[in-house]
């Protein structure tokens, strides 16, 4: 498996006590935000378009209902928050993790994301589609029901993830293995053509088989 690229991060980050009145400052000007400690925001229904973040950590952070589109995320870890249902449309992210956190409902619509982290997070609902996905890891995440719908990918993993009636429409899973995943229900073409190349388990492909209509004994 190629090496995902870690979030590069300063020895000591600086941790700031208003960590909002900064973010709402630096969309306002237009700065980049960097090398910063926010924690325990707690920040609800607030729009933070076009932000750029870069070599920072988000711990104990709850961010409701937010906007962030297009914005610019670069070298950050989000570690046990909460951004359900925020807007991340048209954003860019690299080298980034997300862990031990809730995105449920959470919108990465046409993002373009490289060497990306999830672990222990629940993502379901989120909307991935028409994303480019390079370098992803998911692991030990839910997904359920989550939309990842023609987006183009290149080296995406998967590791005991729940995917039950998540949307790959116009998605091609080739090289992709999911042989510790729930992909139970998931939405495809009626030619099934985003199944070619994907690795599965002889109990998914007896299910996947159904859709072709097989009857295997």
């Amino acid at each position: 498996m190629t090496k995902m690229i870690d979030p590069w991060m300063p020895p000591v980050l600086e941790t700031v006590v208003d960590g909002f009145e900064l973010m709402q400052g630096c969309c306002e000007r237009e700065e980049r935000l960097e090398e910063k400690l926010l924690t325990k925001l707690d920040v609800q229904g607030e729009v933070f378009d076009t932000i750029c973040i870069s070599k920072v950590k988000f711990e104990n952070c709850l961010f409701l209902d937010c906007s962030f589109k297009k914005g610019e995320f670069t070298d950050v870890i989000f570690q046990s928050c909460n951004f359900s249902n925020c807007d991340f449309s048209d954003s860019y992210f690299n080298r980034c993790r997300f862990i031990g956190s809730k995105g449920m409902g959470a919108k990465f619509c046409g993002n373009s994301i490289q060497n990306l982290t999830v672990k222990d997070c629940n993502f379901s609902y989120a909307n991935f589609d028409s994303s480019k996905l390079e370098k992803i890891r998911f692991e030990d995440s839910e997904l359920r029901g989550a939309g990842l719908s023609q987006c183009r990918c290149k080296m995406v993993y998967w590791s005991r993830v729940r995917l039950s009636e998540a949307s790959f429409f116009k998605t091609s899973m080739q090289k992709m293995d999911f042989t510790t995943c729930d992909i139970a229900g998931i939405s495809i073409s009626d030619d099934c053509s985003e199944l070619k190349g994907a690795v599965v388990d002889l109990y998914q492909a007896a299910e996947l088989a159904k859709r072709l209509g097989l009857v295997i004994k």
